[in-house]
């Protein structure tokens, strides 16, 4: 493949992703190529493994434990490149959720509601701090009738009455 294929490629990909209608069948179309060739890798690795297992070699251990080993050890790699291919189309699906995510009108929509949970959770937080607050006072200068409300600043005399010194 050239530069200039790639390039082409690429910028054809960019230009689907951005346009809605387009994204979709960007996505199937890649994705499902990719799962293809995964499963004709795997498919390939079957029929590899199963002729290399038909294989025994002088020395091998009984009920063709080395021989099923073996090919076990040489169809790896096709294995894990079939993995590899499904690891991609897993990624082509995230690519476009994060696209999706950061178009203008999501970013906006996704700021607002973050905005709103914020100005939620600090008016409970002031609600809350108030309230033990408030019931911090009350526990500590309880309402009396002839002081004034609950809370309200006490002197040490205030609660011994009118004594004066020397009287």
């Amino acid at each position: 493949m050239t530069s200039k294929d790639i390039a082409t490629r690429v910028t054809t990909g960019v230009q689907a992703l951005a346009l809605p209608g387009q994204r979709e069948g960007w996505q199937a179309q890649h994705r499902g190529s990719l799962l293809t060739d995964a499963q004709t890798y795997d498919a390939l690795a079957d029929a590899i493994q199963a002729d290399l297992k038909a294989r025994r070699l002088p020395g091998d251990l009984p009920w063709g434990l080395s021989a099923a080993h073996r090919a076990r050890k040489r169809v790896k790699p096709l294995r894990d490149a079939a993995s590899a291919m499904r690891k991609a189309a897993r990624a082509i699906n995230g690519t476009v959720a994060a696209y999706e995510e950061t178009m203008p009108e999501a970013v906006i929509r996704a700021r607002e509601d973050k905005a709103l949970r914020k100005a939620q959770r600090k008016q409970g937080v002031h609600q809350v701090a108030t309230n033990s607050a408030q019931s911090t006072l009350n526990r500590l200068a309880p309402a009396d009738s002839d002081d004034g409300p609950a809370g309200a600043p006490k002197l040490l005399g205030d609660f011994f009455g009118d004594q004066r010194r020397g009287a």
